[in-house]
């Protein structure tokens, strides 16, 4: 009986571990998304060079 209930545990740590990775990698890529969009709006005019002559 014991080692049914430890060997469940195990198991559902590696689920819940799985769980967390998922949640953290989609955390990322939302993340960089709001990343991009902002600095692509906030984005400094380019400036021309001038080439010496």
């Amino acid at each position: 009986m014991e080692e049914q209930s430890n060997e469940t545990k195990k198991r559902g740590g590696w689920r819940t571990l799985g769980i967390w990775v998922t949640l953290a990698f989609v955390v990322v890529i939302v993340a960089w998304y709001f990343l991009i969009k902002v600095a692509s709006e906030n984005a400094m005019e380019p400036i021309p060079l001038k080439q010496a002559k």
